[in-house]
Order: C-alpha cells, then structure tokens, then sequence
C-alpha cells in the first residue's frame, strides 16, 4: 500500500459527526492527522470531506473568502429553518446586513451594555440553586446564562424567558429532530408577529427594536428578516457562549490549583478566559465549502467544487509550531494567534459580548461559591467534534 493510500485508508475511518473524543482524545488524533499532512480526507454528515490540521493553512483558510465561501454552509445548515440571515448572505448583503444585526455587539455598545443586568442574571441562577449544595452546572447555570442574557437584551419578559430558551434549544437540534425544530420555530414566529408590531409603532431601547429602525444604505429589514436574526441570536450566538462557559469551569476546576490562583488573583481571570478559548474553543471545527466554479489546490491536494472543507479551530489553537505546550493549559500564555473568532472579514461578531459574559460569571461564582469543586473529572471532560464542551459539570460548593 502506497502512503497517499495508507492516509487515505486511515483518515477516512475518522468521523468528524458523531464521535465525541472526550478530553485530550481530540487534540491526540489532530496531532496524528497533522503529522500525516496539512490537509487530509475525513468522514463528515457520511461524505468524504477534507479537515485542515494545522494553523498555517487553516489561517489561510480563514482569510480567503474567495475559495472557501463562508455563506454557504449556512444556507444548507440553519437557513431551511430560520431563514436568511446575515450570515447565509454574501457580498454587499452580507455586509449590510452584518451591520443592520449586529450593532448591539460591537465593542463601543458591549461596553455600555450595564454590567448589572449580566450580573443580576447570574445572580438568580445562583440563587435558585445555591442551596442544593449539589449541582450539575451546565443544566443549572450555563446552559440557561447566555439565553436569559439574549432575552433581556431582546426585552423579553422575563416570564417568557423558560420558552425561548425550549424553542431555541429545539432550532439548535434542527438535523437531529427537524419537525420538531419547525414546530418551535412556527411558534416562536407566532409569538413574534404581534412583538414586532408593536415594536414599529412603539420602539423602544431593546436589540429588536434595534433590527426594525436601524437602517444602512437606504435599507431596513423586513418582518421576517428581523425573526430570522432573532432566531440566530439566541441558536448561535448563545450556544457557544454556553459552551464556551462550561469549558472555562472545567479548565479551572480539573485542576484545584486553577482555581485558587484565579481566585485569589482577580488579574488572572481575563487570561484564563483567553487561554480556555484557546485550549477548547466551543466550535472546534467549522464547516466551510469550496467554491463552486471549479477545483482548488490547497494544502497539497486538489479539492472539487462544493465539497466540505472542516477547518481545524481545535488543531490550530494545539499546533505545536505555534504554541508551546500546546496541550498544557497555562493561565497567561500569549493566545494572539489563537483562531478561535475566525481572522479575516467574517470574525464572529458576537465575541465581545462574550468575553463579557464570561468575566461577569466568573467574578460572580468565585465570589459566591468560592469552594467550588468538580465531582466527576473524568465525566465532565469536554467532548464532541464540531461543537465542543462538557455535558455535565457535577459539582458541590
């Protein structure tokens, strides 16, 4: 057997859907894959598929919208279900739109965004829990945190806040329960109609407000389109805010150490939420496609037209020619080339309202739960291939 059969033969055994690889499983198998080759043939959604392993050419990757259009697989994965949003669009709509969304979480806005209101969030989540002594964070905390912060800034009441949280975490499961994820979306765009009315009548200082009167180059959005931006408001922009709080809980607690010394130097907090976002970043893999006019040379192979290109988030932030250690994790290391938010033109828009959240968190349960402990270490592991982090976060306090 040939080498390029050889790599062939073993990649392909790799499914990038359904293995979770909990823990350091996943960076080990990145490290194997890199050592074979820039680019090499994975099983993805049961089709043979190319992932990017190391942080040159996933970087590369990231900067060229032109080869691997990042719309694209939007439209074939969250637009059957929401609809258009900005980020299916390409070109001059993509960018209008890009900015007709996302005002509220541009730096300057995050900024004003009134810390209280984050605090006072997390502060009824504790307290709904905090005498239990015993709790699984992310079913308790961090799973429900981001969504109730997206519904306060929506203005949501706050009675209504348990059913956008059922009907988001029903649109996020749209591949693996589609009717039901329709029925969800079919309700929340009922309970939309009459908000959006009112709202056009009547604005006020709220983030749909924000979507129906904000207007760039002549252009408003419709009805539907401010349900549709919504609706990925609260899917992917709150999932990996979820996420990306339960890996920071768990790189802080695995190790007692972490945590002391972050709660006793509130200086280090800001850099352990910089380097979790680096050693699990919540997409790990991001599903892009080739362009569809004709086939590309990339990383040493030739690509087809239309075919899925995984980038490597997770290989990249562990590739060893970059960062030290790469496995390790150590609280105040230089992240800069981290590519975690995606560098070039489509960097996610939602990482400073993020980087907030997760600082206001952190500040709020070291202060309220400073004996925090993990239970089950090697049942919290971070796990899952695409999105990533732990599935339940035992702990006592």
């Amino acid at each position: 057997m040939s080498s390029t059969s050889k790599l062939t033969t073993e990649s392909l055994s790799v499914d990038f859907d359904t293995w979770q690889l909990p823990g350091i499983e996943l960076h080990q198998l990145m490290d194997d894959l890199r050592a074979q080759a820039p680019v090499v043939p994975v099983s993805f959604l049961g089709e043979r598929v190319w992932l990017i392993t190391d942080h040159a050419h996933v970087a590369a990757g990231f900067r060229d919208n032109n080869i691997f259009p990042p719309h694209t697989p939007y439209k074939i994965g969250i637009e059957p279900v929401i609809g258009e949003t900005f980020q299916s669009m390409a070109g001059d709509r993509h960018r209008i739109f890009r900015k007709l969304a996302t005002p509220t979480f541009r730096p300057r806005s995050v900024e004003q965004i009134d810390n209280d209101m984050l605090t006072s969030v997390a502060n009824e989540l504790i307290d709904s829990f905090i005498n239990q002594g015993e709790v699984d964070l992310i079913s308790v905390f961090t799973e429900r945190y981001p969504f109730v912060v997206i519904a306060r800034l929506l203005g949501i009441p706050k009675e209504e806040e348990e059913q956008f949280h059922r009907w988001a975490m029903a649109i996020l499961r749209f591949r693996s329960n589609p009717e039901k994820a329709m029925t969800c979306r079919d309700e929340l765009w009922k309970y939309l109609d009459p908000v959006i009315a009112d709202r056009r009548k009547y604005p006020k200082e709220d983030v749909i407000s924000q979507l129906i009167h904000h207007e760039l180059d002549d252009i408003q959005m419709t009805d539907e389109q401010v349900k549709s931006h919504v609706a990925i408001m609260f899917t992917a922009g709150s999932s990996t805010t979820h996420d990306s709080l339960g890996n920071i809980l768990y790189a802080l607690l695995v190790n007692n150490d972490n945590w002391q010394r972050v709660k006793k130097n509130p200086e280090l907090r800001a850099l352990s939420i910089e380097e979790t976002l680096r050693w699990e970043p919540a997409v790990s893999i991001l599903p892009r496609m080739s362009r569809s006019e004709e086939a590309i040379e990339f990383g040493g192979v030739t690509i087809e037209p239309n075919t899925f290109v995984l980038f490597g988030i997770c290989a990249a932030n562990h590739d060893a020619s970059v960062f030290n250690d790469p496995h390790d994790y150590q609280i105040g290391r230089n992240v800069e080339a981290m590519m975690t938010f995606g560098p070039g033109p489509r960097m996610c828009p939602g990482m400073h309202l993020a980087r907030k959240e997760l600082s206001v968190t952190l500040d709020l349960l070291i202060e309220r739960l400073p004996n925090l402990r993990l239970i089950d270490p090697e049942g919290s592991k971070p796990c899952g291939t695409v999105f990533r982090s732990p599935q339940r976060l035992l702990c006592n306090f």
